[in-house]
């Protein structure tokens, strides 16, 4: 008989299969678009520091972002923490600032960075017995907390042992996890080495709620693949999404791989959806195109090529100095903050290095330029932030939460005149 958890998978989720993971500074409004588009069929946030976002941080609050329409849901919004009590302060707080805009909350008790070491969540608050208590009275606040309308996932890493991996996950059960996400590498190898399948599929086997399989997955194929090998009700995708966010839509990278003229498209259609929905944060633009070009600009795609380090990047000896070692520089420098300063340099990078030429037109119809001189790399540096993906309207992220959690966001609202509430279309985000 099917349970709670499995009824609001299918009912509300929709039974996705293909899930994009929470990522910092990665799991933005314009990303989540686009992945959606090339067949993601539920996202997460960027994690939500918990104290830091009730405190008033602005960076921290504005990685949430969330539309009053469907475009972007499924949506769970990822919170990281170790207080019950302030875990669900955070939940009510984000019900109250994007109302009906979100399907469930996920505790993240797998991240293994310093920072979660240093502030005790993630992966660090599930490996001691005195920690998974904590852990289990988080999930349960959350979890049997009558004000909070969506139910509680939380995502954690496989423990060096198969049966402390397995207690873990049925105590988090028993607390009230209606989805485990289950990234099969220990906290120590990160995003590095195997992963442990074999584990994930003896947790799918002892639990009566839905899980996902996470950690290595490089395309549609193998997706399906660790699916039936699992037993899993869906696979979530990182790095490989960041890589390449048409993964989930079948063949990887195309008939040719994964070129230059490939990642150019793949960045253009990017900046297409950020031009709609701008990122907070110039280095939000930065880190996704690393991510784009970072392969492609560096290698050269010889198995046999002689590799060299240069600060601190790996790339073929061969290409050193090249145009495509000099555009990689470039583009992660921090005077490039703005969307109209990515475009023109794409655009210079289809003139440089023989991008194919219907990707060459579609960068220039884009960017409004099919008959504007492409511009160079100084001129593009002096582009300015015109466009910069900032909010414009200043720091009013302490004072939004302030107004939401004393109840008078609607007088707020009122007193500056806005309509936002009635557009079906609002992006809410702790900056307007």
């Amino acid at each position: 008989m099917e349970n709670d958890a499995f009824r609001y998978f299918r009912e509300v989720l929709g039974s996705p299969r293909y899930f994009a993971a929470p990522m910092v500074k990665q799991s933005d409004l314009a990303f989540r678009l686009m992945v959606r588009s090339w067949g993601a069929e539920c996202c997460y946030t960027p994690m939500l520091k918990t104290s830091k976002f009730l405190g008033g941080d602005e960076l921290e609050m504005s990685e949430f972002v969330a539309l009053a329409s469907k475009a972007d849901r499924p949506l769970v919004v990822q919170i990281g923490g170790n207080q019950p009590q302030e875990l669900v302060e955070m939940a009510h707080l984000l019900q109250k600032l994007a109302p009906d805009c979100f399907d469930a909350i996920d505790l993240n008790l797998g991240c293994p960075e310093a920072c979660a070491q240093h502030e005790g969540y993630g992966a660090f608050l599930i490996e001691s017995e005195d920690n998974i208590k904590v852990a289990c009275e988080c999930v349960q606040a959350l979890s049997a907390c009558p004000d909070i309308a969506v139910p509680i996932f939380c995502k954690i890493r496989v423990l060096p042992a198969r049966s402390a991996t397995l207690s873990l996950a049925k105590r988090l059960r028993d607390a009230g996890c209606s989805l485990l996400t289950v990234h099969g590498r220990v906290r120590e190898a990160k995003g590095d080495g195997p992963v442990d399948f074999d584990t994930i599929t003896a947790i799918k086997a002892s639990l009566d709620i839905p899980v996902v399989a996470n950690g290595g997955i490089r395309s549609k194929f193998e997706a399906d693949k660790i699916i039936q090998q699992t037993g899993c009700d869906g696979v979530m995708a990182a790095t490989a999404l960041l890589i390449n966010p048409r993964m989930f839509a079948g063949h990887p990278f195309g008939v040719c791989g994964h070129t230059i003229s490939h990642a150019v498209s793949i960045a253009n259609e990017y900046l297409l959806f950020a031009q709609k929905h701008p990122p907070r944060r110039a280095m939000v633009l930065q880190k996704h195109f690393w991510y784009f070009f970072r392969n492609v600009l560096l290698r050269t795609g010889d198995e046999h090529d002689v590799m060299t380090i240069v600060k601190g990047d790996r790339m073929s000896l061969s290409l050193v100095g090249s145009d495509r070692h000099i555009f990689y520089t470039f583009m992660n420098q921090p005077f490039l903050c703005s969307i109209c300063q990515f475009r023109e340099l794409l655009r210079l990078m289809a003139e440089k290095l023989n991008v194919e030429p219907e990707v060459r037109a579609d960068i220039a119809r884009a960017a409004n330029a099919l008959d504007r001189p492409v511009l160079s790399m100084s001129d593009i540096r002096n582009l300015g932030t015109d466009g910069y993906c900032g909010s414009a309207k200043g720091n009013r992220h302490g004072q939004v939460v302030v107004a939401v959690r004393e109840g008078e966001l609607d007088k707020l609202w009122q007193k500056e005149g806005k309509d936002e509430k009635e557009d079906e279309e609002t992006v809410f985000a702790l900056s307007w």
